[in-house]
């Protein structure tokens, strides 16, 4: 009866087929493939952005984004190298909503609606910007297979995008600073879009850092750099410098219950 009892167990294993670790931080074993444990709704739960340019007259910027409390906080910077002077702004845009769907079909559907706010002072007048903005995708999504030396097979997976829908409304409140003049409200207009898109024509590359069954970190990295040479007519010293731009984003997404 024993022996009996183990085979059926032993047998429930491999219908199970078990899947290994793909991701950096994967869980070493896992019953359910990767494409049910990605299957299902997710939230945005964490977000973490940063981006460095140099260009080719010298001029520096910089940006890097964090989440907490439902805002991202972005902290911007910007280096003149003609004037020799450093810059900065910081930008705070409220998440209302940031949830993806991905079906085993090989669709997806994603949302991301956002309250942005900004603030100026010129001559006295204080104006404060909001900006209210809705964002809806809706594609196919499937892994992508291992490059030698570099990524796994299913380490990474595309989203093909094929229609966007948006909204975007902006209000502006000027004060006074010395009691002057009046408030003004200035409500503009709202605007709406559709975008249809070829396959192929918008995509993201997602590498996934870590997949367990109730969640999943993600990340985006760019990377270029190119030259500008100059080469003066009558065989002077050729002369060039490098435009470098980096940039990298985390999603940590948590399971929809």
């Amino acid at each position: 009866m024993k022996k009996t009892i183990l085979m059926f167990a032993a047998a429930g294993l491999m219908m199970a087929t078990p899947s290994c670790k793909k991701g950096e931080n994967d869980p070493f074993l896992s019953l359910s493939s990767r494409k049910s444990r990605v299957a299902g709704e997710w939230e945005m739960s964490n977000y973490v952005g940063n981006t460095q340019n140099t260009e080719v007259d010298g001029d520096f910027s910089a940006s890097t984004s964090t989440y907490s409390g439902g805002v991202i906080t972005t902290e911007n910077s910007w280096y003149d190298a003609g004037s020799q002077t450093t810059t900065s702004s910081t930008n705070n845009i409220t998440v209302n909503q940031a949830t993806w769907s991905f079906m085993k079909d090989g669709t997806f559907s994603s949302t991301m609606n956002t309250t942005s706010v900004s603030a100026s002072d010129i001559a006295g007048f204080t104006t404060t910007t909001t900006t209210v903005s809705t964002s809806t995708s809706t594609g196919n999504w499937s892994f992508i297979d291992k490059v030698k030396d570099s990524y796994k097979k299913k380490e990474r997976m595309i989203l093909n995008t094929l229609t966007e829908t948006g909204s975007n409304q902006t209000t502006s409140v000027t004060v006074d600073n010395s009691g002057t003049f009046p408030t003004t409200t200035n409500v503009g207009d709202l605007t709406g879009w559709t975008n249809n898109y070829y396959s192929g024509e918008t995509a993201e590359t997602w590498e996934i850092d870590q997949l367990k069954g109730k969640e999943m970190i993600v990340k985006m990295m760019n990377q270029n750099s190119g030259t500008y040479s100059i080469t003066p007519n009558g065989g002077a010293t050729t002369t060039s410098t490098n435009d470098v731009y980096t940039g990298d984003i985390t999603i940590t997404m948590a399971a929809v219950k």
